[in-house]
């Protein structure tokens, strides 16, 4: 009887706690719409700032124009004026001679008089100008009745779920604190030749898929829970990033080949589904809302977005360089801005862009040898980008503007260039692949961070 006492206590203390994480994901949630609204509004004003602008620029032409227009005329009705008075006097004179001569050197500046009137009486001399509705905003508009989806997750009442405390405070000033728990010795595990991970992925909360760009290969399921690597699978050339798209199935870059690979997770066991060409050397790969987000290329690069069968939505290159070497990318949670960090010479810098390609803000590192590598963003929104160079300070934290955050790493590092990060937003553990000898060392091991506020 104790023990069942002590048990419905435990659980009344767990439907308090859940009671507590309600009100705080209801807060959080009601402060995304209303961001996602104020955001849509700044987004219509600079579209209504950019309309008004080019009409009043337009009406300022046609109002100089039309003045320029008046001063021409107002100068040759004085000179007409002028030329029949000087016509009149020499007729009451009666100056013959210099009559003719006048009358010939008029009769010529009249002809090019004539010649003017008829410029300026054109009919596109002056156009009126309309206001033409942008038709597919207004039938975006219509389409969606709604301004965004609630998403629910089953959670269990005996689950211990972590829930961001409330705070005043925004999270991008208040100190992430990282915490190195575990080292994972990858080539240790996984066999014959050391392993470039150049990509990972949490499916589940407890496995991570990684690829392999070594000579290997290959495409890895380590397994959180028993500390090894569980699956593998061979492709013809060396995979790149990977993104998780729903249950157990991912997808993989594979740059040589110019393609995408489908997979999935069946009891452990990596299995391939298909592949799509979408001839781009591609690199970072993304996924949000049925559509994949592709770094692609170098000097220039772009950035592609498609859906599942391959067809391209968006492809943002610009008219001049936008990128260099765009690595790697990510859609924040809102999937209203997509991040790229562009990692090489002679630009270092992570750019936020909207789904236009438009590029809303940006961070570049202070130091210029910084190489920019992996990002990821956690549950309050801000992101973590890997750098390499430095052994020590090569993690940084942005908020979701691109602007610097408080970041401290407790826990022993090494000599560490850190590549390739994920993040489960469910255990708030963080897993990054690292080298130990520079930039152009093999990503064979992975630390293992847990990530705490304070």
């Amino acid at each position: 009887m104790k023990a069942l006492e002590d048990n419905y206590k435990s659980q009344i203390k767990r439907v308090k706690d859940e009671m507590k994480a309600i009100s705080q994901n209801h807060d959080g949630v009601m402060k995304a719409i209303h961001q996602f609204r104020k955001e849509i509004s700044t987004l219509l004003d600079e579209m209504e700032k950019r309309v008004v602008e080019e009409a009043d620029s337009m009406f300022r032409k046609q109002q100089t124009d039309l003045n320029s227009l008046s001063t021409d005329v107002q100068e040759i009705t004085d000179e007409l004026t002028e030329k029949q008075k000087c016509l009149d006097n020499l007729i009451q004179r009666n100056c013959l001679d210099k009559l003719f001569v006048e009358i010939k050197e008029t009769k010529k500046r009249v002809e090019e008089m004539r010649l003017k009137q008829k410029q300026y009486t054109r009919e596109d001399v002056f156009q009126t100008v309309s206001f033409v509705k942008n038709s597919d905003i207004i039938d975006m508009l219509n389409n969606n009745k709604q301004l965004g989806e609630l998403i629910t997750m089953k959670t269990s009442m005996g689950e211990n779920v972590p829930v961001m405390k409330p705070t005043s405070t925004p999270f991008q000033d208040m100190m992430l604190n990282l915490e190195v728990v575990e080292d994972i010795n990858l080539n240790s595990l996984s066999g014959n030749t050391e392993c470039n991970i150049t990509g990972i992925e949490v499916i589940k909360s407890d496995k991570i898929v990684m690829c392999d760009h070594s000579d290997n290969k290959n495409v890895k399921c380590y397994d959180i829970v028993q500390k090894k690597i569980v699956s593998e699978i061979k492709l013809d050339n060396s995979p790149f990033d990977v993104a998780a798209l729903m249950d157990d199935k991912f997808v993989v870059t594979v740059p040589v080949d110019r393609s995408i690979h489908f997979m999935s997770l069946r009891n452990q066991r990596i299995v391939f589904d298909c592949k799509v060409n979408i001839n781009e050397l591609c690199y970072g790969i993304a996924y949000s809302r049925d559509k994949l987000v592709v770094s692609c290329n170098v000097n220039p690069g772009k950035v592609l977005v498609f859906d599942l069968q391959g067809k391209i939505f968006q492809s943002f290159c610009g008219d001049n360089i936008l990128f260099s070497y765009p690595r790697y990318v990510t859609v924040n949670t809102a999937r209203t801005y997509i991040y790229v960090s562009d990692w090489c010479y002679p630009v270092k810098v992570v750019k936020q862009l909207d789904w236009q390609g438009n590029v809303i803000n940006t961070y570049q590192p202070a130091q210029a040898g910084k190489y920019l590598r992996g990002i990821c963003e956690l549950n309050d929104g801000t992101f973590l980008v890997c750098m390499n160079q430095d052994n020590q300070n090569n993690l940084r934290r942005l908020s979701d503007s691109c602007k610097p955050c408080k970041l401290i790493i407790n826990g022993k590092l090494g000599r560490w260039y850190p590549e390739a990060v994920a993040y489960c937003k469910k255990s708030r553990k963080l897993y990054v692949s690292y080298s130990e000898r520079g930039l152009y060392g093999t990503n064979c091991r992975i630390k293992m961070v847990k990530v705490d506020w304070c």
